[in-house]
């Protein structure tokens, strides 16, 4: 996906541009894009702003590694303790929201790709987060998943109690 944004330079800047664009052989706004993308890159390594993540990498069609959320191809015991230990900490962080997860949550792909979800957005905001609106953002579809998980009733005696992973959540 690109923008487009619309620059306005002093004439003697414009000059130099021109005459680099020339130069180069480009149009003015290809070389000006270059210069913009340098130094924002600059920016970047100099801690200034949130670097960019790379793209993931595309192999005979597929991607070669599986979003953060997803535990990656073939399992990976780390992974899943690491997740574990981000959804017992998200539990605890948004109890209210979260008392009416059931226990087995983790046999239900769909309430496990939520979670991890949560979890990996969690972190991401807590790490990196610089626009109010990811936070806004993240609490409103948190509320929404929570609306869902009390539509499906159940109880409070199958509500999931945060601890140690089970077994079937360890192995696979």
């Amino acid at each position: 996906m690109s923008r487009r944004f619309q620059v306005v330079l002093s004439d003697p800047v414009a000059t130099q541009l021109h005459e680099l664009a020339a130069g180069a052989g480009e149009p003015p706004s290809t070389v000006a894009a270059h210069l913009v993308r340098n130094g924002v890159t600059e920016a970047a390594d100099e801690g200034r702003v949130r670097a960019l993540r790379p793209a993931a990498r595309v192999v005979a069609g597929e991607r070669a590694e599986r979003p953060r959320w997803f535990e990656p191809y073939g399992g990976d015991p780390a992974w899943r303790q690491q997740m574990w230990g981000a959804i017992v900490a998200l539990h605890g962080r948004y109890p209210r929201l979260l008392e009416a997860l059931k226990d087995g949550w983790w046999t239900d792909e769909v309430h496990t790709e939520i979670l991890c979800a949560f979890a990996v957005w969690r972190g991401e905001i807590d790490d990196a987060g610089e626009n109010p609106r990811e936070e806004l953002a993240f609490h409103h579809q948190l509320a929404d998943y929570a609306q869902a998980l009390r539509q499906q009733g159940g109880g409070v005696s199958k509500a999931w109690r945060p601890g140690a992973p089970p077994a079937d959540w360890v192995d696979g």
